[in-house]
């Protein structure tokens, strides 16, 4: 199972690297404009499932883009991104950066390398 994962990750990196940027980017557009981004619906916590499940999703997709990153390099990276996204929105008039942001942007790359390590052991397990 493994073995397949890696030809998989391989012959598809690049579409996991342009994925990867694309999510990233799509993240600090929305966190760095002026305005915060539109509510869906009504709930008062959307802000940090914006923040967790976007850095979780670049955590995720960090994995098969660039496997060779190891897994405080991976972990400290997604988390300077939320920090850079925090203090960026320091500077715009209309935003405020939040300490609520930076745990829920935590708990998104907390639970990204979690999930990932829990597959990789999974699929060392079955082999």
């Amino acid at each position: 199972m493994l073995i397949a994962i890696s030809r998989h990750w391989a012959r598809y990196r690049l579409a996991y690297r342009v994925l990867f940027f694309s999510v990233l980017l799509l993240g600090i557009y929305l966190g760095m404009r002026p305005a915060p981004p539109p509510v869906p619906f009504k709930f008062s916590m959307i802000d940090a499932v914006y923040h967790a499940g976007g850095l979780f999703v670049c955590t995720l997709l960090s994995y098969p883009a660039f496997p060779r990153w190891g897994r405080w390099w991976r972990a400290g990276f997604m988390f300077a991104v939320g920090l850079a996204v925090e203090y960026v929105q320091s500077f715009h008039p209309t935003r405020s950066p939040d300490i609520h942001d930076i745990y829920a942007n935590t708990a998104g790359v907390a639970a990204g390398m979690l999930i990932a390590t829990a597959v990789a052991f999974s699929a060392r397990r079955n082999q």
